[in-house]
């Protein structure tokens, strides 16, 4: 039998299977845009469920239940309120745009954020003010703790010979008269 030389064809399809073998587990372009496109989808996915939260999260639900955020409200409304929410999203509202109109509809008693207007400064403004005047009190104790420490009188001090009669007689005296 005649000895076929195999040797350059083994060369040739091993490499021929090396290539393949990279074209399949290395990312091709279409591969690519296929991920990419699927980033963005979930990017916007993201955005808009941050939108909704923000949405939610500072309007409160006009149920009739306890007052709470509609993010926080459970009943069926606040899940028509989210559902309306995500929709106008979709449909490229914008945050503010959606609030002002469910406060228009609804009332302004339905902002669960107080606008830093007018009286509602001060719900801004006093837990600064109340920490600051916490803080000045502490420290005007502290320093005149410091200022004015009582020195007292050591231990080791013995009182005069003349005091310590004097302190007797007066003692004797006292026990005279009360009995």
């Amino acid at each position: 039998m005649k000895d076929l030389n195999l040797h350059p064809y083994v060369k040739i399809f091993t490499s021929l299977l090396v290539i393949v073998i990279l074209f399949l587990f290395s990312k091709s372009p279409i591969a690519q845009e296929t991920d990419n496109t699927l980033r963005v989808t979930s990017d916007d996915e993201m955005h808009l469920e941050k939108q909704l939260d923000e949405l939610l999260t500072t309007t409160y639900c006009f149920c009739g239940c306890v007052r709470e955020t509609n993010k926080a409200c459970v009943c069926e409304t606040a899940q028509r309120i989210e559902t309306m929410f995500r929709n106008r999203l979709l449909e490229g509202k914008t945050v503010e745009e959606i609030r002002t109109a469910y406060l228009e509809q609804y009332g302004t008693q339905f902002h669960a954020v107080l606008k830093a207007e007018g009286v509602n400064i001060l719900a801004y403004l006093m837990p600064a003010v109340i920490l600051i005047a916490i803080g000045g009190v502490i420290f005007g104790i502290r320093h005149r703790s410091r200022v004015n420490k009582v020195t007292s009188m050591p231990h080791e001090k013995q009182i005069s010979d003349e005091l310590q009669q004097h302190l007797e007689s007066e003692l004797d005296k006292y026990k005279t008269r009360i009995r």
